[in-house]
């Protein structure tokens, strides 16, 4: 008798463990937009590969933003309301809903791939738990597209240079900046950058050397102004019912090919800003498309400019605007960021 039930409680367990192994989990995720060239590329191929690296029996659904029929500025509300379930998060684009996203990588503070490294690992934890008690999403990593630039069709020599001219931005958050500089902010989405470049609707645009070479914008521009505003930096959430719904195995193996991948994007950004820079300028390009701006190094007096703008712009309007949604939001900033800052600045005086 107790045979038998030793071989049926052997069976019920075996049917159990199989329908573990075999019960797909559907994951709907939004990539980047296909504009952004190896970033999309790459993290298609990060996800389509999710399953056999972590070993979870995932149904991965794909789609970049710009073919999902929805702007890129309502990612946290959709994931918030169930609609998403993994996605490529836009930091800049979804600021209005979350001030705290620009925490990590605010304008003319985070002007090196090491500061902005640092300022990430220590801001990480409360943008986490910011955005699980708001928006019921988990943070799975942070990776930076790069030292975010100035591409110009108006001769430009430093930041006194951009008084007047007309400058691309994605959203109103950046305008500060611009207008400190004494030029005037265009709110534009990245894919009509290389247009309004061509018509004349701007005269210069931020960003990365290798997604503006993607998106070609060199092709109507005349110089490559190599000032680092910021570092671009983007991340990975999951709806956290999803997440609360994975074993404690299966969270650990995703978030380990997060970690994993988004290190691999950190140790390579600064080799591909080197590379992509050298196909803008008219150096040997060995990636991307060549082109011959006049490449424009940033002087002393520029950096000096920048931490100004920060300090007197950026930061307060920031602060302003997270704690009016998050009241201790730039307290929690000072107290976690800006040590950081005043470390690695010093360090790298």
């Amino acid at each position: 008798m107790w045979g038998r039930v030793l071989i049926a409680i052997i069976l019920i367990g075996g049917f159990s463990i199989a329908w573990k192994i075999y019960d797909r989990i559907p994951v709907q995720v939004v990539g980047q937009q296909h504009a952004s060239g190896a970033v999309y590329i790459e993290e298609q191929a990060f996800f389509e590969s999710l399953a056999a690296t972590t070993g979870l029996p995932l149904e991965i659904s794909y789609t970049p933003v710009d073919a999902l029929g929805v702007k890129d500025t309502h990612q946290l509300i959709m994931l918030r309301d169930g609609a998403l379930d993994l996605v490529s998060l836009r930091f800049l684009q979804n600021a209005w809903a979350e001030p705290a996203l620009l925490g990590v990588d605010l304008f003319g503070g985070t002007v090196d791939v090491e500061i902005a490294y640092a300022v990430m690992q220590a801001y990480s934890p409360a943008l986490d738990r910011r955005l699980q008690d708001s928006f019921n999403v988990k943070l799975l990593g942070m990776w930076p597209f790069g030292p975010q630039v100035f591409f110009c069709r108006a001769p430009v020599e430093s930041l006194q240079d951009f008084k007047g001219l007309r400058v691309r931005v994605g959203n109103e958050t950046f305008s500060p900046l611009i207008e400190y500089f004494g030029a005037t902010p265009v709110i534009m989405p990245f894919e009509n950058v290389r247009t309004g470049l061509q018509n004349g609707l701007v005269d210069c645009a931020i960003s990365s050397a290798a997604s503006a070479n993607a998106a070609g914008w060199p092709e109507y521009s005349t110089h490559f102004f190599r000032l680092p505003t910021q570092m671009g930096i983007n991340g990975y959430v999951i709806n956290l019912d999803l997440w609360n719904r994975l074993s404690s195995h299966q969270q650990a193996s995703l978030r380990q090919a997060f970690e994993t991948y988004v290190g691999s994007i950190w140790a390579s950004v600064e080799r591909l800003h080197t590379q992509f820079s050298a196909c803008n300028t008219g150096q040997p390009c060995r990636e991307g498309s060549p082109y011959n701006l006049v490449d424009v190094e940033p002087g002393e007096q520029d950096y000096q400019l920048l931490r100004q703008a920060f300090n007197e712009a950026v930061f307060p309007g920031w602060a302003e605007r997270c704690d009016q949604l998050y009241p201790g939001c730039s307290d929690e900033w000072r107290e976690l960021v800006e040590p950081v800052l005043i470390r690695k600045s010093g360090a790298n005086q």
